[in-house]
């Protein structure tokens, strides 16, 4: 059997995109080589550096172990009422756009959810029953959409 250009030409192509298609791995080599280009870069410069750098996945950890505050919590939820006042008038008026107000909905749907994951995270027992019963109405009026409750 003889192996034509066009045959070989494929193989090379199909051994490239395999190549390519590692996952994670690609990144790490390039983020790998550039990492290594700058030390080398910095190493040839006469001045040092004043301070440790910091890797980029202990700023990640450093950004992931805060703990919110108080502040923070209540913060999202005057944010979150906020968009329920902004919800009802979207629905309780006669000209009110569905389509905004059920993505106002989803927005809503997420904050709670982001709220929910900072109490746990902090000691709001008081706010917490507050988060579910906004949770309960939101759930509900997802179900009064799909059910076709509000029609123009």
């Amino acid at each position: 059997m003889k192996i034509t250009p066009d045959q070989l030409a494929a193989l090379q192509l199909q051994q490239k995109n395999t190549a390519r298609n590692t996952p994670g791995e690609g990144f790490a080599k390039a983020l790998a080589q550039e990492l290594g280009s700058e030390s080398t870069a910095e190493t040839s410069n006469t001045a040092p550096a004043t301070g440790p750098m910091v890797r980029l996945d202990q700023a990640l950890q450093a950004a992931m172990l805060q703990k919110p505050t108080e502040q923070t919590v209540m913060d999202k939820m005057n944010a979150l009422l906020s968009k329920w006042e902004d919800y009802s008038q979207i629905i309780g008026s006669e000209d009110g756009n569905l389509r905004e107000g059920y993505s106002l909905l989803a927005d809503i749907r997420q904050n709670i959810q982001e709220v929910k994951g900072d109490l746990t995270q902090t000691s709001g027992q008081g706010l917490a029953t507050m988060v579910e019963e906004l949770d309960i109405l939101t759930t509900t009026e997802e179900f009064k959409f799909n059910r076709g409750d509000y029609l123009n």
